[in-house]
């Protein structure tokens, strides 16, 4: 099968690591990939180096007053050229841009990676022309789905619901897929508690508003404040980054917590840390932290919507419904004093994140391109 994944570009985030794993397994098992980023920008060079990649700047701008801003002259050349099967398109930007290609033969997917407020059925808008706008561009969205019968790919059961509901999309347009990880990349040996002198905690993620990490400082300035010995360190980076690092500093925290920045290894402070911690406010789903699981790592999260679906307290981790930092450590120091519970909900981790295994994944995937081409 041919087969053409478009995303905006690979900056660090989820949604682009899953488009990542997914092009690496399918050319793995020998199908043709070729994947479009729509601006030069990759941070997974250590990820993508077998791949097929071409940067085809592209856009699509609507318009309410004039005609649409549409650039894809060479992006239908490169697509002619490759002749695919199936074209793949992830997050907003890219959808726009792909269902403006005009090809026969080929079938469009598209991952819900997120639910866009601007889509939904009752979005917060403030004023008269922002809501003018919303539903100018939420009706032209839904003609591009119908025009190029686009089958669509929803992370959690959050996203199907916005996809059938917001999107009004018939379900059998819309299949619910939960986001795979490559497991053997991050599997581990169950953990044990017992006899830690410090208790090493770690996350992930991008340093913008929905991920919150500032609320993680105010937890261990709790811990700290209980006697708790521990280390927290922060992988990634982001607008909201030297803010938070000099909270921190206020804090008198910086020989606790260490930031990390963008790292081409995270399996290894995964697998070298303890718990994993997670502040995020909007989760579409959480793939870290099925990363984390694989590496045999509780979790303590607060709720961000999708995570809910992967989630099971006491079981392989907890979600705490209140973003209270006393509550959230309180949890935190209930695991490290309990060492039999911390190794059953270890052992749980494992074996629930295998069940998201990117192979299992992408034979799931080629079944909905095969049937979409019957």
């Amino acid at each position: 099968m041919r087969i053409i994944h478009i995303i905006p570009n690979l900056k660090r985030g989820g949604a682009e690591r899953i488009c990542i794993d997914i092009c690496n397994e399918l050319q793995n098992q020998g199908h043709a990939v070729l994947l479009i980023l729509l601006s030069n920008e990759n941070e997974y060079s250590e990820l993508t180096n077998q791949l097929n990649i071409r940067v085809i700047p592209s856009s699509f701008t609507p318009s309410i007053l004039t005609s649409n801003s549409v650039e894809i002259m060479e992006l239908e050349k490169a697509v002619a050229d490759f002749t695919p099967n199936i074209i793949h398109s992830h997050l907003y930007e890219a959808d726009l841009v792909a269902y403006q290609l005009k090809v026969k033969n080929v079938k469009f997917f598209s991952h819900i990676h997120s639910n866009r407020k601007e889509l939904e059925n009752k979005p917060i808008v403030n004023g008269v022309k922002q809501k003018l706008i919303f539903s100018f561009e939420k009706k032209m969205y839904l003609n591009f789905l119908k025009r190029n019968n686009v089958k669509l790919v929803a992370i959690s059961k959050d996203c199907y619901n916005f996809a059938t509901n917001d999107l009004s999309q018939k379900k059998e347009n819309v299949t619910f897929l939960p986001n795979c990880i490559d497991y053997n990349l991050f599997k581990s040996s169950p953990r044990t508690s017992s006899e830690k002198e410090v208790f090493k905690l770690v996350t992930i993620g991008r340093f913008v508003p929905k991920k919150a990490q500032e609320f993680l400082i105010e937890v261990a300035l709790k811990l700290k404040e209980k006697g708790v010995s521990f280390t927290l360190d922060l992988l990634g980076d982001g607008p909201e980054r030297k803010r938070i690092e000099e909270s921190s500093i206020q804090y008198n925290m910086d020989n606790l917590v260490n930031f990390r920045g963008i790292v081409n290894n995270p399996e290894l402070y995964l697998k070298s840390a303890d718990l994993y911690i997670h502040s995020a406010k909007e989760e579409p789903f959480g793939l870290v932290l099925i990363e984390a699981m694989a590496s045999g790592l509780p979790i303590v999260t607060t709720n961000g919507g999708g995570n809910k679906d992967i989630v099971i307290n006491n079981e392989n981790g907890f979600m705490l419904e209140s973003r209270n930092p006393e509550l959230f450590a309180n949890k935190v120091i209930e695991l490290i004093n309990s060492p039999k519970d911390y190794e059953r909900i270890s052992k749980n981790c494992i074996h629930f994140a295998s069940k998201y295994d990117v192979k299992r994944y992408v034979k799931t995937l080629l079944s909905l391109y095969n049937n979409s081409l019957i």
